[in-house]
């Protein structure tokens, strides 16, 4: 089962077009990615949005068969922390944060979203 990098965009958004083109290149280098772009202008694209409480736009959240969260990235990471994100969510690696876990990575796990600023 390969990781997915929803990628979450706004048609009015500068920097979304980057995000979706470096989810897209991953890809593009891996068989174990697929991507979806979600646009908050459509109605499934805003309930999705609203449903893990993405506020700003682009937002990239990760998940996989073996990380029980999704791993959420705002704004167009860096192409290391979306591979980082990619092999957690894949049982490649274990993230930094859940080594030092501590009181707001676990009340971000209460929501099952994991963010990284």
């Amino acid at each position: 089962m390969p990781a997915t990098i929803e990628v979450f965009t706004s048609p009015t958004c500068p920097h979304c077009p980057s995000a979706v083109k470096l989810a897209k290149e991953l890809a593009k280098e891996r068989d174990d990615i697929r991507v979806i772009e979600s646009s908050t202008v459509t109605a499934q694209g805003q309930k999705r949005a609203q449903k893990y409480g993405i506020m700003t736009v682009p937002t990239v959240l990760v998940s996989g068969p073996s990380h029980p969260q999704k791993i959420g990235l705002q704004g167009t990471p860096p192409k290391s922390s979306l591979i980082k994100a990619v092999e957690a969510s894949l049982g490649l690696r274990v993230l930094e944060e859940e080594k030092r876990e501590g009181f707001f990575s676990k009340l971000l796990k209460k929501f099952n979203i994991k963010v990284k600023v």
